[in-house]
């Protein structure tokens, strides 16, 4: 009986035994993310109707997944794809002595697409693919290389493949897992009561932070205000009796009431947006200020260590951050800077 060890930054990768194996794809994932042998998923495409959204495709793709799941505790990935989606499955029990785990992938998903028919040398045996567009249409596993009686049962599954199958199956090639591509591609699972109660609680908590910040300048600036107050009301009577200027003051006072009502919920939303990121990938800020000009967060690690691309890649694609840029802020330490605004959708 094979005992499972506790995740470390260079173990990420869990075999069909339950070992796990040091590979360099640990330095693309989070602290607590997985990568599962191919052994241990099955895939499956989902052929959508070419008149669904994209919200329609999504739903129905994850009915789709969820009828056909294969056990009992059924973990999966759904991915776009052009006609469709991607499945892969996987038995979440086969990885319940690591839980809490963050984010599980297969290992095929971190290989370089292809382009028609190809065998995959596997971290544990062998994967027979055929890609369309590159987009993967079929997948099977085998624990020894293909034989050709093996091979032809693959290709004979497909429908009407685009490429013609070879004869023979082909010699299987090596891919380094270095793709990250995949998560861009992600139809993940719409938001439940749960979602909106950690979001409104994290919302609050935001919301009391800048509230307190906002306090803090009023009552530093109390005594100035004061002074300015006197003279302030003799400059608004006289303004008050001059017809013109009474309206245009009445005009500005309800395009600043309008710009105070949502300027600071959209600080507010994106400070939640920064955080529900980093939580991906296992971080928090240890440090974070926000304004209307711009967000910055400061996380204890290592720029080195995480992965900073697919955060940053990750905040750009948020509705209201863009232009994020990553700097070492210090030993095991990185900031990221990003601007507040109404970015475009899928970042800047």
């Amino acid at each position: 009986m094979v005992t499972q060890s506790t995740l470390s930054r260079s173990t990420r990768l869990l075999l069909e035994s339950g070992a796990l194996e040091a590979d360099g794809v640990s330095r693309l994932v989070g602290v607590r993310d997985l990568v599962l042998s191919r052994a241990l998923c099955r895939f499956r495409a989902y052929r959508a109707p070419q008149t669904l959204s994209r919200s329609q495709l999504a739903k129905a793709a994850r009915v789709f997944a969820e009828a056909h799941a294969p056990f009992a505790n059924t973990g999966m990935l759904l991915m776009r794809s052009n006609n469709g989606a991607g499945i892969w499955y996987w038995d979440k029990s086969k990885f319940t002595a690591l839980e809490p785990v963050g984010q599980v992938s297969p290992e095929s998903v971190w290989r370089e697409a292809g382009d028609g028919w190809r065998v995959v040398a596997c971290v544990e045996g062998f994967e027979a693919q055929y890609w369309q567009d590159q987009q993967l249409v079929a997948s099977t596993w085998r624990r020894q290389d293909f034989t050709p009686a093996q091979w032809n049962a693959f290709a004979l599954s497909i429908e009407a493949p685009v490429i013609a199958a070879p004869s023979e199956p082909p010699s299987p090639v090596t891919l380094l897992l270095v793709n990250r591509t995949w998560r861009g591609k992600l139809l993940k699972e719409p938001l439940g009561w749960h979602d909106a109660e950690k979001a409104s609680v994290t919302i609050g908590i935001c919301a009391a932070a800048v509230a307190a910040l906002f306090a803090g300048q009023a009552l530093h600036s109390d005594q100035n205000a004061h002074r300015e107050q006197d003279r302030a009301e003799i400059i608004d009577q006289t303004f008050r009796e001059d017809r013109d200027i009474a309206r245009a003051l009445e005009q500005r006072r309800i395009v600043n009431a309008y710009s105070a009502a949502t300027q600071r919920p959209q600080v507010l939303i994106a400070i939640t947006e920064a955080h529900e990121v980093l939580n991906q990938f296992g971080l928090r800020a240890s440090t974070w200020r926000a304004s209307d000009e711009g967000l910055s967060v400061i996380v204890d690690a290592s720029i080195s260590d995480a992965p900073v691309r697919d955060i940053v890649a990750a905040i750009e694609a948020t509705a209201h951050l863009c232009n994020a840029v990553p700097e070492i802020a210090g030993s095991g330490r990185f900031e990221i800077r990003a601007d507040v605004s109404d970015c475009p959708a899928g970042g800047a």
